[in-house]
This record gives structure tokens, sequence and C-alpha cells, in this order.
């Protein structure tokens, strides 16, 4: 037969065993948390520096900045008026200009007129030299003849005949 505490032993063995299992697992657990929290901890400490770093870095620049604008602030505001200056300017050039283009406005204008009056004198002209013209080929044709004729008597011009006249009266179109 069997020995009942053999038995038990043997229980209490078994349970011991997997409560040491459970414990090197958990230790497993615990160890590779602290390592984890080492290293984030580690990184933390790395980035915490590093940003101070970077914000002593930034207010050093900062600071030289403010030192450069505090210097050349007086030759800003020197140019800012000069701008202001130069604009004013401008705008009373730009109003001089708007008033003289309007008076150029008004001489274009009256040009126009002339320009229209000196159109309509001129066709009167025209009118009248046509009117000229045409006389002047009556005239020819009808003392031509005659005077063609009194030619052939004068000894300075050549015997050809009687002097020709126009086709006609010119008509432009």
């Amino acid at each position: 037969m069997s020995d009942p505490n053999s038995n038990e032993f043997s229980a209490v063995r078994k349970e011991a065993d997997e409560a040491d299992a459970r414990s090197r697992r958990l230790e497993l657990i615990v160890y590779a948390a602290l390592v984890a929290f080492v290293v984030l901890a580690i990184y933390g400490f790395w980035l915490i520096t590093s940003l101070t770093r970077d914000v002593s870095q930034l207010t050093e620049e900062i600071s030289q900045m403010t030192r450069v604008v505090d210097r050349d602030m007086s030759t800003i505001a020197a140019h800012m008026s000069s701008m202001d200056h130069q604009m004013t300017e401008i705008n009373a050039t730009m109003r001089k200009m708007n008033d003289e283009v309007g008076v150029i406005a008004s001489n274009t204008r009256s040009m126009d007129a002339n320009i229209s009056s000196m159109t309509r004198d001129t066709s009167v002209m025209a009118g009248s030299i046509i009117g000229m013209q045409q006389d002047m080929w009556s005239l020819n044709r009808n003392v031509g003849g005659p005077m063609g004729m009194m030619n052939m008597f004068n000894p300075f011009t050549d015997q050809g005949g009687p002097v020709r006249g126009s086709p006609g009266p010119y008509y432009p179109r």
C-alpha cells in the first residue's frame, strides 16, 4: 500500500513547484519592467536635458535679436519716416498729375472740335477746287481751239497743231 503521507507530500511538493514557477514568471515580469523603467527614466532625463539646452540657446538668440533690434531701431524708424515723407510726395504728385490729365482731356476735346472744323473747311476747299477745275476745263475747251489756230502763226511755238486740252474734270473718290 501506499503511504498517505507520501501522497500528501507529493501534492505539497507539486504545489510548491507550481508556486516556485509562478514566482519565477513574476520575477521575469518584474525584472523586465524594472529594466524598461530604467531605460525610460534615462531617456526622459536625456529629453529634459536636451530641452533645457535648446531653451537656453533660444533664450540666448532672442537676447541677441533684441540687442540688434534695439541697436538698429533708430535706423529703422528713420527709414520709415523717409518712406512716409516719400509717400506724401508721391500722393501730391499724383494729385497734380490728375489735375493735368483733366486739363489735357479738356484740350483734347477742344482740339477735336478744331480738327472737325478743319475737316469741314477742307471739304469746302476741295469742292471749290473741283469747281475751279471744271471752269478751267470748260475754258480750255472754249478757248483752246481758237488759240491753237493762232499758235500756228506764232514763230516761237512748234507747228504741231492745236493745243490738246484736259480730258475732263477730276472727281475724287
